[in-house]
């Protein structure tokens, strides 16, 4: 007669087993958390390999890379690839081009310029900030009414 500790036991053991067969090859793990550690540590990557990500070469790397991980490892290291190649765009620098805002001014707003900034704050230099500003002309206000 056996206890009903030795067959939870026997559960245990042959639940443990079945997860270690379902578990992917190890090298598929050390690419999923290489993966982790790109997505979480993605602002510290440098400017240079974001610029190059964002140009069309590297667009073109980046989705071939996206569609073999797919074809090779499978649809969830695929999401993770493509949330890592996101982010790594995302950080890119832009160009000077779209140094306006986006946004339109609801009509009251005819113009924007971006002005350039002369002598910077002692707190902009220690912080190493490089601040834009945005003039607007012809601003027109209305008095508020109730």
């Amino acid at each position: 007669m056996s206890s009903p500790l030795a067959q939870q036991g026997g559960a245990i053991v042959n639940s443990l087993q079945v997860l270690l067969s379902n578990l992917d090859s190890p090298l598929k793990l050390l690419y999923g958390f290489l993966l982790i550690l790109v997505i979480v540590y993605s602002p510290l990557i440098s400017a240079d390999y974001r610029v190059f990500a964002d140009s069309l070469l590297g667009r073109v790397f980046g989705v071939a890379a996206v569609y073999g991980v797919v074809q090779t490892l499978g649809w969830v290291y695929g999401l993770l690839t493509v949330l890592a190649f996101l982010l790594i765009l995302n950080g890119a620098p832009r160009s000077q081009i779209s140094g306006v805002e986006g946004f339109d001014g609801g009509g009251s707003v005819s113009e924007k310029k971006v002005v350039k900034h002369g002598a910077k704050w002692w707190v902009e230099t220690v912080l190493g900030e490089n601040p834009r500003k945005i003039a607007t002309d012809q601003v027109f206000t209305q008095a508020v009414q109730d």
